[in-house]
Protein backbone atom coordinates (compact mmCIF):
# COMPACT_ATOMS: atom_id res chain seq x y z
CA UNK A 1 0.00 0.00 0.00
CA UNK A 2 2.59 1.85 0.82
CA UNK A 3 4.57 1.98 -2.56
CA UNK A 4 1.26 3.47 -4.51
CA UNK A 5 1.29 6.89 -2.99
CA UNK A 6 4.95 7.01 -4.09
CA UNK A 7 4.53 5.58 -7.35
CA UNK A 8 2.24 8.34 -8.12
CA UNK A 9 4.02 11.37 -6.53
CA UNK A 10 7.27 10.29 -8.27
CA UNK A 11 4.83 9.82 -11.54
CA UNK A 12 3.17 13.45 -10.63
CA UNK A 13 6.43 15.08 -10.22
CA UNK A 14 7.55 13.13 -13.29
CA UNK A 15 4.88 15.12 -15.27
CA UNK A 16 5.83 18.49 -13.98
CA UNK A 17 8.98 18.39 -14.97
CA UNK A 18 8.01 17.63 -18.60
CA UNK A 19 5.81 20.35 -18.72
CA UNK A 20 8.65 22.52 -17.08
CA UNK A 21 10.88 21.11 -19.68
CA UNK A 22 8.39 21.87 -22.48
CA UNK A 23 7.78 25.44 -21.42
CA UNK A 24 11.20 26.26 -20.81
CA UNK A 25 12.09 25.25 -24.12
CA UNK A 26 9.61 27.36 -25.71
CA UNK A 27 10.70 30.66 -23.74
CA UNK A 28 14.20 29.80 -24.87
CA UNK A 29 13.30 29.53 -28.89
CA UNK A 30 10.80 32.59 -28.57
CA UNK A 31 13.71 34.30 -26.90
CA UNK A 32 16.27 32.80 -29.02
CA UNK A 33 14.20 33.91 -31.69
CA UNK A 34 13.34 37.56 -30.85
CA UNK A 35 17.14 38.28 -30.16
CA UNK A 36 17.87 37.03 -33.83
CA UNK A 37 15.36 38.84 -35.38
CA UNK A 38 16.06 42.11 -34.28
CA UNK A 39 20.07 41.73 -34.51
CA UNK A 40 19.39 40.69 -38.08
CA UNK A 41 17.02 43.70 -38.28
CA UNK A 42 19.72 46.09 -37.11
CA UNK A 43 22.50 45.15 -39.18
CA UNK A 44 19.92 45.12 -42.08
CA UNK A 45 20.02 42.04 -43.62
CA UNK A 46 17.67 40.05 -44.80
CA UNK A 47 15.16 38.67 -41.98
CA UNK A 48 13.63 35.35 -43.46
CA UNK A 49 14.07 33.14 -40.65
CA UNK A 50 13.00 29.50 -40.53
CA UNK A 51 10.62 28.28 -38.25
CA UNK A 52 12.47 25.50 -36.40
CA UNK A 53 16.25 25.91 -36.20
CA UNK A 54 18.86 24.92 -33.45
CA UNK A 55 20.23 28.42 -33.53
CA UNK A 56 17.38 29.86 -31.48
CA UNK A 57 17.83 27.65 -28.71
CA UNK A 58 21.82 28.60 -28.65
CA UNK A 59 20.69 32.66 -28.76
CA UNK A 60 18.07 31.81 -26.34
CA UNK A 61 20.76 30.34 -23.96
CA UNK A 62 23.50 33.23 -24.57
CA UNK A 63 20.47 35.72 -23.99
CA UNK A 64 19.34 33.99 -20.48
CA UNK A 65 23.50 33.83 -19.43
CA UNK A 66 23.48 37.58 -20.03
CA UNK A 67 20.45 38.29 -18.01
CA UNK A 68 21.70 35.90 -15.43
CA UNK A 69 24.90 38.06 -15.25
CA UNK A 70 23.05 41.12 -15.03
CA UNK A 71 21.44 39.56 -11.19
CA UNK A 72 24.97 40.49 -9.53
CA UNK A 73 24.25 44.46 -11.41
CA UNK A 74 20.88 44.19 -10.25
CA UNK A 75 21.67 43.69 -6.37
CA UNK A 76 24.35 46.45 -6.07
CA UNK A 77 22.01 49.05 -7.36
CA UNK A 78 19.20 47.80 -4.65
CA UNK A 79 21.95 48.07 -2.13
CA UNK A 80 23.21 51.57 -3.43
CA UNK A 81 19.33 52.81 -3.06
CA UNK A 82 19.28 51.15 0.09
CA UNK A 83 22.44 52.78 1.49
CA UNK A 84 21.29 55.85 0.02
CA UNK A 85 17.48 55.56 2.23
CA UNK A 86 18.84 54.09 4.90
CA UNK A 87 20.41 57.20 7.18
CA UNK A 88 17.62 59.91 6.09
CA UNK A 89 14.76 57.07 7.51
CA UNK A 90 16.91 56.69 10.82
CA UNK A 91 17.13 60.11 11.14
CA UNK A 92 13.34 60.38 11.45
CA UNK A 93 11.77 59.88 14.99
CA UNK A 94 9.98 56.73 15.60
CA UNK A 95 6.65 58.29 15.35
CA UNK A 96 6.71 59.60 12.23
CA UNK A 97 8.38 56.64 10.54
CA UNK A 98 4.74 54.63 12.07
CA UNK A 99 2.85 57.40 11.22
CA UNK A 100 4.87 56.87 7.40
CA UNK A 101 4.29 53.08 7.77
CA UNK A 102 0.19 53.34 8.04
CA UNK A 103 -0.07 55.69 5.51
CA UNK A 104 1.50 53.83 2.72
CA UNK A 105 -0.08 50.38 4.52
CA UNK A 106 -3.55 51.81 3.96
CA UNK A 107 -2.58 53.18 0.45
CA UNK A 108 -1.85 50.14 -0.57
CA UNK A 109 -4.90 48.40 0.39
CA UNK A 110 -6.60 50.51 -2.10
CA UNK A 111 -7.85 47.96 -4.50
CA UNK A 112 -7.14 50.81 -7.48
CA UNK A 113 -3.33 52.28 -5.92
CA UNK A 114 -1.27 49.48 -7.09
CA UNK A 115 -2.40 48.32 -10.32
CA UNK A 116 -2.93 51.77 -11.40
CA UNK A 117 1.08 52.35 -10.22
CA UNK A 118 2.35 49.29 -12.05
CA UNK A 119 0.40 50.16 -15.26
CA UNK A 120 2.05 54.17 -15.16
CA UNK A 121 5.20 52.38 -14.12
CA UNK A 122 4.87 49.79 -17.02
CA UNK A 123 3.72 52.60 -19.73
CA UNK A 124 6.31 54.75 -18.82
CA UNK A 125 9.36 52.13 -19.19
CA UNK A 126 7.71 50.44 -22.44
CA UNK A 127 7.06 53.96 -24.01
CA UNK A 128 10.19 55.85 -23.02
CA UNK A 129 12.94 53.52 -22.98
CA UNK A 130 12.02 49.69 -23.72
CA UNK A 131 10.82 50.87 -27.16
CA UNK A 132 13.59 52.76 -27.94
CA UNK A 133 15.68 50.41 -29.80
CA UNK A 134 13.58 50.32 -32.72
CA UNK A 135 15.31 53.62 -33.72
CA UNK A 136 18.14 51.22 -35.30
CA UNK A 137 17.17 49.95 -38.52
CA UNK A 138 19.93 48.78 -41.48
CA UNK A 139 22.67 50.38 -39.32
CA UNK A 140 25.36 48.64 -41.05
CA UNK A 141 24.85 50.74 -44.40
CA UNK A 142 23.76 53.95 -42.25
CA UNK A 143 25.91 56.88 -42.57
CA UNK A 144 24.79 58.22 -39.33
CA UNK A 145 23.71 56.95 -36.01
CA UNK A 146 20.21 58.25 -35.41
CA UNK A 147 20.49 61.51 -33.49
CA UNK A 148 19.43 59.47 -29.86
CA UNK A 149 20.45 59.40 -26.74
CA UNK A 150 20.68 55.63 -26.97
CA UNK A 151 22.80 56.23 -29.20
CA UNK A 152 25.32 56.65 -26.65
CA UNK A 153 24.85 53.08 -25.14
CA UNK A 154 24.91 51.58 -28.67
CA UNK A 155 28.64 52.73 -28.98
CA UNK A 156 29.63 52.41 -25.36
CA UNK A 157 32.06 49.90 -23.88
CA UNK A 158 30.69 46.60 -22.09
CA UNK A 159 30.24 48.19 -18.20
CA UNK A 160 27.61 50.37 -19.58
CA UNK A 161 25.82 48.33 -21.61
CA UNK A 162 25.61 45.69 -18.60
CA UNK A 163 24.57 48.41 -16.85
CA UNK A 164 22.01 49.45 -19.16
CA UNK A 165 20.42 46.86 -19.56
CA UNK A 166 20.53 45.72 -15.50
CA UNK A 167 18.29 48.87 -15.12
CA UNK A 168 16.14 47.70 -17.68
CA UNK A 169 15.39 43.91 -15.95
CA UNK A 170 14.91 45.65 -12.68
CA UNK A 171 12.38 47.89 -14.08
CA UNK A 172 10.62 44.73 -15.24
CA UNK A 173 11.15 43.36 -12.07
CA UNK A 174 9.72 46.43 -9.95
CA UNK A 175 6.15 45.87 -12.17
CA UNK A 176 6.52 42.71 -12.19
CA UNK A 177 6.39 42.31 -8.11
CA UNK A 178 3.63 45.02 -8.01
CA UNK A 179 1.44 42.72 -10.16
CA UNK A 180 2.31 39.69 -7.77
CA UNK A 181 1.75 41.30 -4.97
CA UNK A 182 -1.71 42.18 -6.35
CA UNK A 183 -2.64 39.03 -7.33
CA UNK A 184 -0.81 37.27 -4.20
CA UNK A 185 -2.84 40.03 -1.71
CA UNK A 186 -6.28 39.80 -4.00
CA UNK A 187 -6.78 43.24 -3.65
CA UNK A 188 -8.33 43.83 -6.78
CA UNK A 189 -11.85 43.92 -5.96
CA UNK A 190 -13.37 46.28 -7.39
CA UNK A 191 -14.02 46.34 -11.79
CA UNK A 192 -11.68 49.14 -11.92
CA UNK A 193 -9.06 47.18 -10.33
CA UNK A 194 -9.51 44.15 -12.13
CA UNK A 195 -9.10 46.33 -15.16
CA UNK A 196 -6.23 47.99 -14.57
CA UNK A 197 -5.19 44.55 -13.29
CA UNK A 198 -5.41 42.83 -16.24
CA UNK A 199 -3.90 45.62 -18.07
CA UNK A 200 -0.82 45.26 -15.90
CA UNK A 201 -0.38 41.48 -16.57
CA UNK A 202 -0.55 42.46 -20.53
CA UNK A 203 2.11 45.30 -19.67
CA UNK A 204 4.55 42.66 -17.70
CA UNK A 205 4.51 40.33 -20.31
CA UNK A 206 5.71 43.10 -22.86
CA UNK A 207 8.45 44.17 -21.19
CA UNK A 208 9.56 40.33 -20.53
CA UNK A 209 9.71 40.20 -24.65
CA UNK A 210 11.10 43.39 -24.86
CA UNK A 211 14.06 42.34 -23.14
CA UNK A 212 15.60 39.99 -25.50
CA UNK A 213 14.91 42.74 -28.46
CA UNK A 214 17.07 45.54 -26.70
CA UNK A 215 19.55 42.92 -25.82
CA UNK A 216 19.39 41.65 -30.00
CA UNK A 217 19.64 45.11 -30.99
CA UNK A 218 22.25 46.70 -28.46
CA UNK A 219 24.19 43.53 -26.89
CA UNK A 220 24.50 40.87 -29.46
CA UNK A 221 24.79 43.27 -32.41
CA UNK A 222 28.54 44.90 -31.12
CA UNK A 223 30.98 42.08 -32.83
CA UNK A 224 31.61 40.83 -35.80
CA UNK A 225 34.42 38.23 -37.41
CA UNK A 226 36.74 39.40 -39.81
CA UNK A 227 37.55 37.52 -42.24
CA UNK A 228 40.54 36.96 -44.13
CA UNK A 229 38.66 36.89 -48.18
CA UNK A 230 35.16 36.70 -48.76
CA UNK A 231 35.54 33.07 -50.05
CA UNK A 232 38.07 30.57 -50.75
CA UNK A 233 38.76 31.43 -54.24
CA UNK A 234 38.76 35.39 -53.75
CA UNK A 235 41.44 37.86 -52.05
CA UNK A 236 40.37 41.27 -50.80
CA UNK A 237 41.40 44.42 -52.68
CA UNK A 238 44.00 46.74 -51.28
CA UNK A 239 42.72 48.22 -47.93
CA UNK A 240 39.55 46.49 -47.75
CA UNK A 241 38.01 44.95 -44.65
CA UNK A 242 35.30 42.22 -44.95
CA UNK A 243 33.06 41.11 -42.10
CA UNK A 244 31.15 37.63 -42.01
CA UNK A 245 27.89 39.17 -40.84
CA UNK A 246 24.98 36.03 -41.20
CA UNK A 247 25.96 32.64 -42.03
CA UNK A 248 22.79 30.58 -42.64
CA UNK A 249 22.16 26.92 -44.39
CA UNK A 250 22.69 27.98 -47.92
CA UNK A 251 24.42 30.91 -48.00
CA UNK A 252 27.16 33.65 -46.49
CA UNK A 253 26.17 37.38 -45.96
CA UNK A 254 29.07 39.66 -45.64
CA UNK A 255 29.63 43.48 -44.91
CA UNK A 256 32.39 45.20 -47.29
CA UNK A 257 34.30 47.88 -46.18
CA UNK A 258 36.94 49.46 -49.06
CA UNK A 259 39.13 52.22 -48.51
CA UNK A 260 36.52 54.81 -49.17
CA UNK A 261 34.66 53.86 -46.86
CA UNK A 262 32.14 53.04 -48.85
CA UNK A 263 30.10 50.10 -47.41
CA UNK A 264 27.79 47.07 -49.17
CA UNK A 265 26.65 43.49 -48.18
CA UNK A 266 27.29 41.14 -50.09
CA UNK A 267 25.61 37.73 -50.01
CA UNK A 268 27.65 34.41 -51.54
CA UNK A 269 25.42 31.34 -52.15
CA UNK A 270 26.70 27.95 -51.24
CA UNK A 271 26.92 26.37 -47.85
CA UNK A 272 30.41 24.72 -48.06
CA UNK A 273 32.47 27.43 -48.42
CA UNK A 274 35.58 28.51 -46.01
CA UNK A 275 35.34 31.23 -43.39
CA UNK A 276 38.75 32.76 -42.54
CA UNK A 277 38.36 34.38 -39.20
CA UNK A 278 41.20 36.73 -38.05
CA UNK A 279 39.63 38.52 -35.52
CA UNK A 280 36.69 39.84 -34.05
CA UNK A 281 35.72 43.31 -34.22
CA UNK A 282 33.51 46.05 -32.56
CA UNK A 283 31.22 47.25 -35.76
CA UNK A 284 29.82 50.20 -34.65
CA UNK A 285 32.98 51.88 -33.28
CA UNK A 286 34.85 50.82 -36.49
CA UNK A 287 31.85 52.36 -38.91
CA UNK A 288 30.99 55.32 -36.89
CA UNK A 289 34.46 57.06 -36.23
CA UNK A 290 32.62 60.41 -35.86
CA UNK A 291 31.17 59.24 -32.77
CA UNK A 292 34.12 57.21 -30.96
CA UNK A 293 34.54 59.84 -28.17
CA UNK A 294 32.67 57.36 -25.95
CA UNK A 295 34.10 57.36 -22.01
CA UNK A 296 36.37 54.43 -22.44
CA UNK A 297 36.28 54.42 -18.41
CA UNK A 298 33.94 52.77 -16.05
CA UNK A 299 34.97 49.15 -17.59
CA UNK A 300 34.13 46.55 -15.19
Amino acid sequence: MGEEPLIDKVGGSAGKWTVYSALGSFLLYLFGYLTLRFQLATYGVDTSLDIFDEMYLFAGCRFLAFLVWSVPNILIMILVLAAIGYVPYKLVPVSVRNHLKRRASAWCERPIHLPLLGVVLGVALIQFVLRKCFAFGNVLLAKELPHRWLTFVLLANEGIQSLYFSGLVMGTLITAAILLYVLRRGIATTAESRFFTGMLVFLVAVEFLLLPVNYGVLISTQQLPRVAELSGDEKAAEGQRDWLVRESKDALTYLVLDSNNARMLVTIPGKDRKVRIVAYDRIFRILFGANRKVSQRGKP
